[in-house]
């Protein structure tokens, strides 16, 4: 399910939201605008029988992700009910199936929690050789009772052991392991809480949106809460107290202060500091929050601008939870910055001892008004004298349409960017809106299988003006559709209360050359060893991801900068890649992802998974000595902001002895292959980014050859 009852994040938001919930005639009403929505789906498949059984099957699934929950009998039971039938239910407006199915759910939610509580109090073998698979997404439900008792015996001994592994063999004791039960038989009962206050809105968006992905993955039904949180997501804004918050223990707790928020300003609330009250204004008394959903939290904590909220808090402080602070905040608007473009300069010598100044604008999403943030940060590093540009889009998702159309014209003077073909075969085609050019010298645009949408416009465009080089994992992720949000009441009826938004995949976008990324996605030119290459995250790994077909090129010119090089660097990379100790070690974690993903069941012998532990501590402290004990890179790096862009303020140099703080060091966590130490820049100067710098000095030497010949 979307939210997990295990750890739930949030941002305290604020908007004008009712937290009522649907009543049975408003789920009603939502069901039949999405049935009959999805008759204008690209798919072209009506709601019939064949997506009734899809439908049938997502729910399940979104209910029951591992199937643990349900047996054999249930689901012969539901597709018997409901296998052919919830096309017609839900065009009537019958959401019926939603709840009976979940009452299914509920009730054996409470058998297993009936479990849990009586396999807590058996004894467990250690030492006995058994395994376990925690994802069984793809395995068979449990035949009856006793299988299903069978494998929650195996789940409770791994949530027992993962307990035990996480202290040294001597902290051991009875009442340890009285403790470590105790938090198991906990987390059970909150998720059995959790799911029994699930209200009927968010019930039918977990329905709902079963049946919008039986058409495509990202194609979902949003309830009000969570579309104002998507659009959140897209504007990098938000109304509110300004603070990120996490459940822990049926407690909410405060994360982090964003930056710049008014709760940060007011200087009361802090870090660690637990939420067990809130009082609006028109409440008379506060209203009690302990072992209340997160969600539910949020909704009492939101509010318009200007308005004042009363939270009653646990200091992080206090040495007795019996401390009570009541803080009051005034709502505002807080813009999420630690999100927004950055940059950075980093000088190098290249392989002949030339000095060079390279440039990197890391770009996490496409945000509203992201290419108006790249475009001063370019000008800012045209201004500090770069010699070359990295676009990393490295992790980025996707976001905005309009703003990858801008973001590709940054780079071109003008001409097509994008096609996009809707349901009707109608064709359109989108040109850079700007007839200038922000930077026309050398320029790579890193990916990696994570690279998405808008980002994949971004780079296809770039690639086939051959304005540009793609460098980084073989192919990026493959999403080539198109999505609008649709706000049920206001486009549909036109008025009354807010019922959720059906976000809706309404048009596949092509190349400028014809081709689609969907699926596919965009080939990089130069391809760097990456583990994302080797996981099944991509969109053909997805189900019910749209095939397309080629269409017509468009009409555009080609740049010739960048293709006739591929081959030279192509050569000098591999051979920089073959000695590179980081790259070693990206290799040998694509042959241990590789295993893992071969047989994902987990050892339940305690001195198996502790050997396995310490084997994955010394490679990863082995990892970490060898590279304290490098030479240091001769390069400098300044950080460069969007206040520097806007102010003309001096960039910060960045110091490169200042340590990665890493209190918390997970030896299972996935390795990840830093060559700079720096907090700061570890995230975008990684092993795969130096080596793109590496291929950026390169690429500028032979354009620089290239044009000293055209001149001779």
């Amino acid at each position: 399910m979307k939210n997990s009852p295990f750890i739930l994040t949030a941002l305290a938001l604020a908007c004008s939201l009712t937290a009522a919930d649907f009543t049975k005639e408003q789920a009603s009403r939502v069901a039949r605008v999405v049935g009959f929505s999805m008759a204008s789906h690209p798919r072209q498949q009506p709601l019939d029988d064949a997506v009734s059984g899809l439908f049938l099957d997502n729910y399940l699934k979104a209910l029951d992700v591992n199937r643990m929950i349900f047996t054999q009998a249930d689901i012969a039971t539901f597709k018997k009910q409901y296998g052919d039938k919830l096309d017609d239910l839900t065009k009537g407006g019958n959401t019926a199936p939603a709840r009976a199915i979940y009452d299914v759910f509920l009730k054996r939610l409470a058998e297993r929690h009936a479990t849990v509580q009586k396999l807590l109090k058996a004894k467990y073998d250690f030492a006995k050789k058994e395994r376990f698979t925690p994802v069984r997404d793809k395995l068979a439900y449990p035949a009856n009772k006793a299988e299903a008792d069978e494998l929650w015996r195996k789940r409770i001994k791994f949530e027992l052991l993962t307990d035990r592994l996480n202290r040294p063999t001597d902290k051991s004791t009875p009442e340890t392991d009285k403790k470590a039960r105790e938090r198991v038989a906990d987390r059970y009962g909150r998720l059995l809480k959790t799911m029994r206050e699930n209200d009927r809105s968010e019930i039918i968006e977990i329905y709902l949106s079963a049946l919008t992905r039986s058409y495509d993955p990202h194609s979902v039904y949003l309830s009000p809460i969570q579309a104002e949180n998507f659009r959140i997501d897209i504007n990098l804004k938000l109304t509110g107290i300004g603070a990120q918050l996490t459940s822990e223990d049926g407690v909410t707790k405060i994360i982090r202060l964003i930056p710049g928020g008014p709760a940060l300003r007011g200087g009361e609330l802090k870090a660690n500091d637990r939420i067990v009250a809130v009082q609006n204004p028109d409440d008379k008394e506060p209203t009690d929050v302990v072992d209340m959903k997160l969600n539910k939290v949020v909704q009492l904590i939101r509010g318009p601008k200007g308005t004042d909220v009363k939270l009653t808090v646990i200091p992080a402080a206090a040495n007795d939870d019996t401390v009570r602070k009541v803080i009051t905040i005034t709502r505002d608007e807080v813009k999420l910055e630690d999100q927004f473009a950055k940059a950075y300069i980093i000088e190098r010598k290249n392989a002949e001892g030339k000095a060079l100044r390279l440039g990197v604008i890391d770009l996490r999403q496409f945000y509203d008004n992201c290419t108006r943030d790249v475009r001063r940060l370019v000008n800012r590093l045209k201004t500090e004298g770069i010699d070359g540009l990295v676009l990393d889009l490295r992790r980025n998702g996707g976001g905005i349409l309009p703003e990858a159309i801008q973001m590709a014209g940054l780079f071109i003077t003008e001409g097509p960017v994008v096609q996009v073909r809707s349901i009707n075969g109608r064709t359109r085609v989108f040109p850079d809106p700007d007839k200038g050019i922000a930077y026309d010298g050398p320029l790579i645009v890193a990916v990696s299988h994570v690279s998405a949408s808008a980002s994949e416009i971004v780079a296809a465009a770039l690639q086939d003006y051959d304005r540009a080089l793609i460098v980084g994992g073989k192919t990026t992720h493959g999403k080539g559709t198109v999505q609008q949000l649709v706000p049920i009441n206001r486009n549909v009826f036109g008025k009354g209360p807010d019922l959720g938004t059906l976000k809706f995949t309404v048009s596949t976008f092509y190349r400028i050359n014809g081709t689609s990324t969907q699926r596919d996605g965009v080939i990089s030119d130069i391809i760097l060893p990456s583990v994302y290459d080797h996981l099944e995250i991509g969109e053909a790994d997805l189900p019910r991801s749209l095939k397309v077909k080629p269409i017509p090129a468009a009409n555009y010119k080609l740049l010739k900068q960048a293709k006739a090089h591929i081959d030279a660097l192509t050569i000098t990379s591999a051979q920089r890649i073959k000695k590179d100790t980081d790259f070693k070690y990206i290799q040998n974690d694509i042959q241990r992802t590789q295993k893992r993903i071969a047989d994902k069941s987990l050892s339940l012998n305690e001195a198996e998974r502790r050997q396995e532990r310490e084997d994955n501590k010394a490679r990863n402290e082995a990892r970490k000595k060898e590279r304290e004990a490098r030479a240091p890179r001769k390069e400098t790096v300044f950080e460069v902001t969007l206040n520097n862009a806007r102010t003309d303020t001096q960039v910060k140099k960045l110091d490169p002895k200042k340590k990665k703080e890493n209190p918390k060091s997970n030896p299972n966590a996935p390795e990840q292959p830093e060559s700079l130490v720096n907090p700061e820049t570890a995230a975008v100067l990684d092993a795969s980014m130096h080596e793109i710098l590496s291929i950026l000095g390169d690429y500028i030497k032979l354009l620089n050859k290239a044009k000293n010949l055209s001149r001779n």
